[in-house]
């Protein structure tokens, strides 16, 4: 995987914020103006580290695994895989970001959720 400076702040956000739940991070990743257009996390950098301050005390084994970055110009695409319980695969996430002054400026997220049989069996993905 090309680790280009977009790539490298969307892994450093999964890895450090998502995987971590280090609510901190998303200072460090975030533009102070971040512009969020999933429908359930509320706006703005305090708003995305509230609604996941939440997540993370709800299910505390939260995990993202990243499969796929995809970049073109000023826009990059995570495709991964999303976990409540260790090892066991849930959802299909999908998440674009715009980056802007070298910071992840605006979202659109998509989470899949899988059916039972699928859970934790990434051969059938």
């Amino acid at each position: 995987m090309n680790n280009t400076p977009s790539k490298q702040l969307v892994t450093g956000l999964f890895e450090d914020f998502f995987n971590g739940h280090d609510i901190s991070a998303a200072d460090r990743y975030l533009h102070p103006d971040y512009i969020q257009h999933d429908y359930d996390v509320p706006p703005g950098v305090e708003g995305f580290k509230k609604y996941f301050t939440h997540v993370f005390e709800i299910f505390p084994d939260f995990q993202v695994e990243i499969r796929h970055l995809i970049e073109e110009e000023d826009m990059i695409v995570m495709h991964g895989y999303g976990k409540t319980d260790p090892g066991k695969i849930e959802v299909l996430v999908v998440d674009t970001y715009r980056v802007k002054d070298g910071l992840l400026y605006e979202h659109w997220g998509t989470v899949q959720p899988l059916p039972p049989e699928q859970f934790g069996n990434p051969a059938i993905l």
